[in-house]
């Protein structure tokens, strides 16, 4: 937490000089009306996000909602004004259309709230004319550009950086729901199970918007990108196989689950199952360079095959065995690529 709170101060400073530099614009330009809407723009942008990957984006769509809601005041005052009838049902209609823009999925919603005030201010403003139009589109543009640069090149907060940290957390959440399997013995350790996995999945649509931010603040360039991608992949099938060894521990009784987890090579797998996150947990924390690549014997599967036929019942049974050593495997499996692959960037 104290990492992201100096975040926020930081980026709370940054306000504040984007804020001194707009002020400055004003009083050497000697703007209209004292260029309130350079400073309004400049709050606006800057207030709503404070990675630098989230804010180009944003940055582009206000830009863009600026820029259609200039066009339209633009149209406004070519077609319908001065009738205050026309007038009202116009800017009527672009509200609902700027609210509906607002409210949609992703990021051109950012196009709407800017694009809606931009008419407005215009339109609603005194004596309106194409002059007013050509002025408040220069500053909003202007405290859009001040907050992108400022944001840019004065205490940069990578969106890089925080997928980096969300990675590490997703990576702990795992190796904890792991971790379960070993206890899965009661109605609390299945809710433990459930919030972990809740976690999880609600950060692998974090990592995406996140991955989407570090492609947009770098255009693209970075191989970084390609590896958070590949790590979420790989997050993604690791999470798979712990559900699939748990549908397979399932399957016996509370009694026979503790036989199964105490064998010896169900112990190994958990075992070097942690070896390897804590590996790259540790590297994602910076707290170490050396990456692991530990693999298990060659007859590992034989060993636990023979440690398990004991628990074999039914065909129930044998089917669950042979899942759960599958899943064990592909955990070793994917939990080695990603180091391999953290090992390569």
């Amino acid at each position: 937490m104290t990492n992201l709170d100096s975040n926020r101060l930081i980026h709370s400073l940054k306000t504040a000089i984007a804020f001194l530099i707009g002020i400055f614009i004003v009083r050497v330009f000697a703007f209209p009306q004292r260029g309130q809407w350079i400073l309004i723009s400049i709050l606006v942008v800057m207030c709503a996000q404070s990675r630098v990957g989230a804010m180009m984006q944003k940055s582009y769509m206000r830009f863009l909602g600026t820029v259609i809601g200039a066009s339209i005041a633009a149209l406004t005052l070519w077609l319908a004004y001065p009738n205050v009838v026309w007038t009202t049902l116009i800017l009527c209609l672009t509200t609902a259309l700027f609210s509906y823009i607002a409210d949609s999925p992703g990021y051109f919603s950012e196009a709407g709230p800017l694009g809606a005030v931009t008419t407005v201010i215009i339109l609603v403003g005194q004596d309106p004319s194409y002059t007013s139009v050509i002025s408040r589109f220069f500053e909003i543009s202007l405290g859009i550009i001040i907050a992108l640069l400022v944001s840019r090149f004065i205490w940069p907060l990578h969106s890089r950086t925080q997928l980096r940290f969300v990675v590490t957390i997703t990576l702990q959440d795992l190796e904890k729901l792991l971790q379960q399997l070993k206890i899965f013995f009661s109605p609390e350790a299945e809710k433990t199970f459930q919030d972990y996995e809740s976690k999880i999945i609600s950060r692998f649509a974090n990592q995406t918007k996140l991955l989407d931010e570090v492609l947009r603040e770098s255009f693209g360039r970075t191989p970084l990108a390609l590896m958070f991608n590949d790590i979420l992949q790989g997050e993604r099938e690791i999470l798979r196989c712990i559900n699939l060894m748990k549908s397979a521990l399932i399957n016996f009784s509370s009694a026979t689950r503790l036989i199964f987890n105490q064998q010896e090579q169900v112990q190994k797998i958990y075992e070097l199952s942690n070896q390897l996150f804590t590996s790259l947990i540790e590297h994602f924390n910076m707290k170490s360079k050396a990456l692991v690549a530990l693999n298990i014997t060659s007859d590992w599967k034989e060993k636990m095959q023979q440690e398990l036929n004991t628990l074999i019942m039914s065909t129930s049974d044998k089917l669950a065995v042979d899942l759960f050593i599958f899943s064990a495997g592909n955990l070793i499996t994917q939990l080695n690529k990603m180091n391999s692959l953290v090992k390569k960037a």
